[in-house]
């Protein structure tokens, strides 16, 4: 079920409403995921189909992108655009074969030029957007690669190229059942300084902004960003000592002289005096975290702090590490990825990005306003992009990017049209698929989930799992949570407590997800922390006792291969997706 919803529905192209306002219709969109910003590197773009700009002459050496795009596919690119056209006009799509370009096929759009806006140029621009998103997917292709189509020779204000390119985008993504195209990238050139503010500000398509500096071949740096309040929170692949933050963390051993890995290169680069101020202040009492000077290093202090290889501790040592640098009014640090070399980068990434959340969730007046882990492995980007992801919101309306700066309730809808989606049983019409934002529930899952780790000194306390339930008290659920004093209303077996399935066939049954007169049902996928359990019982009001280790985080019907999961603290389920079927 986690997968189906995932892989149908995921955060994309959703309406968004407040719980008492009339629904929105979201401006964001399900294909384009990301905006990438690389320095003279179109050609080697690598999504199926890169979009050319070119004259009405069809001559391929004339323009920065047209110049880079030809000298990286060779002259029989010239060749094949010339064997279908030698001239055209503006609006025209020229296709082609890729040559040698990692792309599939090559679209040279003739583009007009700007016409102080008393022509048809603004008109002819944005057609070509339309076209050319058209035309890839009816000829099956899965993404596409646009530059800045205009904002060179053409002289189309920046600001416009902009607007028309994300407004295209979205019309193409909201009018449309895409079957094809997944993916639209926008390259974009240090000189579009212009068009990249202003696609970074368009904060109402809550639109990824991913970063990559010089590249000749299309393997630059990559930044993923997104923001917490006033705090930008990047994670950029590169070398740390070349950081110009104020602060550069390093994460060292017991007395802060570790010399391998990325603490090595540290210190190297920093130099012997910042070497011996660690060897100093490490043979005193110490909190396991210091200050010293920068060294030979761009930043204004580097702080170091002992390296940990638990998933809690990570977490509580950059909280440690955050809370020093506000205190100290410093604008932006640069940590490496704490403990990867012992902990999975996933892991790593979610303590790492929860103790921003953490600090900056209720700290909004800090003088710290960028955050940025740096990575020196490239695979691991992808885990930490994707934990960036999981703690994203969907409201548009947001400058903040993640869950924990959501100022109100949100309710972000999802509907598909004739659509049977298998949420593992295909007999259920599913009508529509809605992910539940709370901020206040959230918060109080996240602290739970921390204190439960820590209790238990281990990470796998979470499971998703299912919960029917009536349509009348789906909106006590969506403002409050679940409530343990509704257990009887459906099924106390074993105890009474809040009911949690493993299957969702179970949680349909109408004795659980009981039909509307409409014959509409209801059921949650839930985050549910189950830590750990034993068997219960129907007599039990709480989990019990396990010895002298505490007591139980919940019970289940079966211990071998459980099926019914049961808590009894409200703040161990949160409401993620409301699922409406028949």
């Amino acid at each position: 079920m986690e997968n189906a919803v995932k892989q149908e529905f995921g955060n994309h192209g959703v309406s968004v409403s407040s719980q008492n306002a009339i629904p929105k219709v979201s401006q964001k969109s399900p294909l384009l995921n990301e905006i990438t910003y690389l320095n003279n590197a179109v050609p080697y773009f690598q999504t199926e189909v890169i979009v050319n700009t070119v004259t009405e002459d069809l001559v391929l050496d004339r323009g920065a992108i047209s110049k880079a795009i030809f000298s990286a596919a060779g002259p029989k690119l010239q060749q094949l655009v010339h064997s279908q056209k030698t001239k055209g006009s503006p609006g025209e799509i020229v296709v082609t074969d890729n040559c040698k370009l990692k792309s599939k096929q090559v679209f040279h759009a003739i583009a007009p030029h700007w016409n102080n806006g008393q022509g048809a140029a603004e008109k002819t621009l944005a057609g070509i957007f339309k076209d050319c998103l058209d035309l890839a997917e009816k000829t099956r292709l899965s993404s596409i690669t646009f530059p800045a189509v205009g904002t060179g020779n053409l002289g189309f204000p920046k600001n416009l190229v902009a607007t028309l390119m994300l407004d295209k985008f979205l019309e193409f993504s909201s009018q449309r059942q895409s079957k094809n195209l997944k993916k639209i990238a926008v390259v974009l050139y240090p000189g579009d300084a212009q068009t990249i503010k202003v696609m970074k500000n368009k904060n109402h398509c809550n639109i990824r902004v991913v970063t990559s500096a010089d590249s000749s071949k299309g393997t630059g740096r990559q930044i993923f960003s997104t923001k917490l309040g006033n705090v930008t929170i990047q994670v950029v692949t590169g070398d740390i000592t070349k950081e110009t933050t104020d602060v550069i963390v390093n994460s060292s051993n017991d007395n802060f002289t570790l010399k391998s890995g990325v603490s090595k290169a540290i210190l190297d680069a920093a130099g012997v005096v910042v070497f011996e101020e660690c060897q100093h202040l490490g043979s005193q009492p110490n909190p396991g975290i210091i200050m010293t000077v920068p060294g030979n290093l761009k930043c204004k202090k580097i702080l170091h702090l002992v390296g940990q290889t638990d998933p809690v501790k990570i977490h509580s040592t950059v909280k440690e590490a955050l809370q020093m640098c506000v205190k100290n009014s410093y604008t932006s640090v640069s940590f490496p990825a704490i403990g990867t070399g012992n902990v999975q980068a996933k892991q790593v990434a979610d303590s790492m990005l929860d103790a921003v959340i953490d600090v900056f969730s209720q700290n909004t007046s800090s003088s710290l306003t960028l955050i940025r882990i740096v990575i020196f492995q490239q695979p691991m980007l992808k885990d930490f992009y994707s934990s960036m992801q999981e703690r994203e919101a969907t409201d548009p309306k947001e400058k903040g990017g993640f869950w924990s700066n959501v100022t109100h309730r949100l309710k972000c809808k999802h509907r598909e049209k004739n659509s049977c989606y298998k949420i593992c049983l295909t007999i259920y019409l599913c009508f529509k698929i809605e992910r539940i934002q709370n901020p206040t529930l959230w918060k109080s899952l996240q602290i739970k989930k921390h204190e439960m780790e820590v209790r238990n000194n281990h990470q796998n306390n979470e499971k998703r799992l299912f919960h029917g339930t009536s349509e009348n008290t789906v909106p006590i659920i969506n403002e409050r949570g679940f409530n343990r004093s509704y257990a009887g209303k459906n099924a106390a077996c074993y105890g009474n407590g809040s009911y949690f399935a493993v299957n969702s066939n179970y949680s349909a049954q109408d004795t659980y997800s009981r039909p509307n007169a409409k014959g509409e049902k209801f059921m949650y996928l839930c985050k549910v922390l189950t830590g750990d359990y034993t068997l219960g019982q129907q007599t039990m009001i709480a989990p019990p006792t396990k010895g002298t280790l505490g007591i139980y985080d919940s019970v289940v019907d079966n211990t071998a291969t459980p099926s019914m999961f049961v808590v009894f603290h409200d703040t161990q389920a949160y409401p993620e997706y409301l699922i409406t079927f028949k």
